[in-house]
């Protein structure tokens, strides 16, 4: 629209006067060109006005929705809200718990570490025992087959006792003759 109406400007005659209403029956487009242009702002006005009833034609559509659904709906989101709070809260006192256990789990490793460090202790004090035990088991029974060598050789040389005894009483036997003679 803007190029036919410069076209039309060009096209004039020199003579004729720029203040003189150049509107004629003669040439609808023209007219409708300049009218455009001098009431911008009502042309402005007038496109937007369809679109602002046509949107306030869905407004009134809208706001036919009942007013206890939007109650509900917030009080929905409000509920919502709040439980993905309580679960922020539960989640941190979980947290919190599992810290509390942690460290309870700790301290009760360290005292089983102490316990088993202290039942290894008395397992290896036990089989020190126990060998001392052996050993001196050991050097009794030595000691008790060495005493029974010994007791048999004394039963040995007590066995050879009374045949000596007999040669001694023959022998002063013949002495005591040998003096009485």
């Amino acid at each position: 629209m803007q190029a036919s109406a410069s076209q039309d400007k060009n096209r004039r005659k020199p003579g004729h006067n720029e203040g003189q209403d150049t509107r004629g029956a003669h040439n609808p487009d023209y007219e409708n060109i300049t009218l455009a242009f001098r009431n911008k702002d009502q042309l402005k006005f007038n496109q937007s006005a369809p679109t602002r009833q046509a949107q306030f034609k869905t407004s009134l559509a809208t706001s036919q929705i009942p007013p206890w659904l939007h109650r509900t709906i917030m009080i929905l989101y409000v509920l919502l809200a709040l439980i993905f709070l309580s679960c922020i809260i539960l989640s941190a006192l979980v947290l919190v718990k599992n810290s509390e256990m942690s460290r309870e789990l700790w301290s009760l490793r360290g005292g089983l570490s102490n316990v088993s460090s202290m039942v290894l202790n008395c397992q290896n004090q036990e089989r020190d025992y126990w060998k001392a035990v052996q050993r001196v088991i050991q050097e009794a029974k030595n000691n008790i087959a060495m005493v029974l060598s010994q007791v048999q050789s004394g039963n040995d040389k007590l066995k050879t006792v009374p045949s000596d005894i007999t040669g001694i009483k023959k022998s002063l036997e013949a002495l005591e003759k040998k003096a009485l003679a």
